[in-house]
């Protein structure tokens, strides 16, 4: 739930709302502010404390000792700025001493009048009040007013000329509006400029720093990141597979062309020429061979290829491809057993499990010396908190030169002495098990054993809903 509110807030839709909100509420605000200094030359803010308190205990001094109005005029102040104004409610007339900081002051005290006590900003002035207090058998208002040395913000502003009041917020709303665009704008250029670079044929253009957003756009990036990945995947495989296809398809086509011709020269030797005849059929059996493995091996590199998940039973299809697998382990009687088998059920497509397990089995029968074994057992383990099924398949062999281990599993890989062409093959085999391990997320491995021979490890991922 907080998640999906975190994602809510973070969404591009929220940040356009928030933003036009903003700028709205922003140009409201400051439009009406400035209204209002265009409109008046004072604001009316909230008492100020050191005022107010200043003016009651002045208020309780003239009162206590019955001072005249002249006097409190006169009055010698600490402060030299603050001067008292007095207003005769009955008359509403004001009297003050003769300053010139107080005239606007008197003449707005003159036209507006006051129940509680408040504070009044002027462009270099401030009056603080009424204190009602009686002074000479009559009822007067007392101000305190003080003469501002520092501007005040607000001071400040009302003393602007009425064209840049009305500039400032145009100014403000401008800043806004850029700054939405540019948030909004910036990401899509940056897609913009990677999308035309790929076109163009830099497969290698990523989006650097639009994908760490947290909104739409950031996911878009992402997406876009991890289609270029792939394109860039799909074709660098492509052209590796179509090189080393037409590497590999030289020489039985050289083979084929020598026996034609031998066959050819042989015609008047019906023995010789059947000879040369049945080569020519085994060279275009593994020519078929290799095709049909190239074309296997080009659909599985291929990351846009969909993959059919469905419930497969792990223990039933490994026992059914080692009965099919047994049929060619009898030709070098060698046996293959199944040890720790347990029903385990996962979302796979069965498929192209079946041609992965099918793939490793039969490379381990190839390699594996007569009258010997192949086992094949299952475990499981947790990684990261995620539950992974191991099924391991050994062979008796010799082995592989440590330093070629990592490169078991590259199309058209062959190591040399023990695994050479002698026994057959295309040398795709490991290869299309591995990119079909890949499409279910999992991870293939190959390694020597202690006693003599390879481990080849399968590992997949089981989902908690199908154990």
């Amino acid at each position: 739930m907080i998640s999906k509110i975190s994602r809510s807030f973070s969404s591009i839709g929220f940040k356009i709302f928030l933003s036009f909100w903003l700028f709205a509420l922003s140009t409201i605000i400051v439009t009406r502010f400035i209204s209002a200094q265009i409109a008046d030359s004072s604001i009316v803010l909230p008492a100020h404390p050191g005022d107010q308190k200043k003016l009651n205990r002045l208020a309780k001094y003239f009162e206590r000792n019955n001072i005249s109005s002249s006097d409190i005029l006169h009055h010698r102040r600490k402060v030299p700025y603050q001067e008292i104004i007095i207003k005769d409610i009955e008359k509403g007339k004001v009297i003050s001493v003769k300053k010139r900081f107080l005239s606007d002051l008197v003449n707005y005290l003159e036209i507006n009048s006051f129940s509680t006590i408040t504070s009044i900003q002027f462009p270099r002035a401030r009056i603080t009040g009424p204190k009602e207090i009686t002074l000479e058998g009559r009822k007067v208002q007392l101000y305190l007013a003080s003469r501002v040395k520092s501007r005040h913000f607000d001071s400040f502003i009302m003393q602007l000329p009425n064209w840049l009041k009305l500039a400032i917020p145009i100014f403000v709303s401008s800043i806004l509006a850029w700054l939405m665009a540019r948030t909004l704008s910036k990401p899509i250029l940056a897609i913009k400029r990677a999308a035309t670079d790929i076109g163009n044929g830099k497969l290698d253009a990523r989006i650097e720093e639009v994908h760490k957003r947290k909104d739409e756009l950031g996911s878009l990036a992402t997406s876009f990141n991890t289609m270029a990945d792939k394109l860039s995947h799909n074709l660098t495989a492509n052209q590796r597979l179509l090189a080393d296809v037409s590497h590999e398809l030289r020489s039985p086509m050289t083979r084929l062309q020598l026996a034609v011709g031998l066959a050819q020269q042989s015609s008047g030797n019906p023995e010789l020429q059947k000879k040369h005849l049945a080569r020519c059929e085994l060279e275009v059996t593994r020519l078929d061979e290799m095709i049909s493995d190239v074309l296997s091996l080009s659909r599985l590199e291929n990351t846009f290829q969909k993959v059919n998940f469905q419930t497969v039973c792990l223990d039933v299809l490994l026992a059914d491809i080692c009965q099919d697998c047994q049929y060619l382990a009898d030709e070098k009687n060698i046996l293959i057993i199944t040890n720790d088998l347990f029903t385990l059920n996962l979302l796979a497509d069965q498929n192209l499990l079946s041609s992965a397990f099918s793939n490793v089995i039969i490379n381990a029968i190839k390699y594996t010396p007569k009258s010997s074994e192949v086992v094949i057992s299952m475990h499981r383990h947790t990684h990261n908190q995620q539950e992974n099924i191991n099924i391991v398949i050994s062979d008796n062999g010799s082995g592989v030169p440590q330093g070629t281990i990592d490169k078991l599993f590259q199309p058209f890989y062959r190591v040399d002495e023990a695994r050479d062409r002698n026994t057959g093959g295309t040398g795709l085999g490991l290869a299309i098990a591995q990119q079909a391990v890949f499409a279910h997320n999992g991870q293939i491995k190959a390694k020597n054993k202690a006693d003599g021979g390879l481990s080849v490890t399968i590992t997949l991922p089981i989902s908690p809903n199908y154990e």
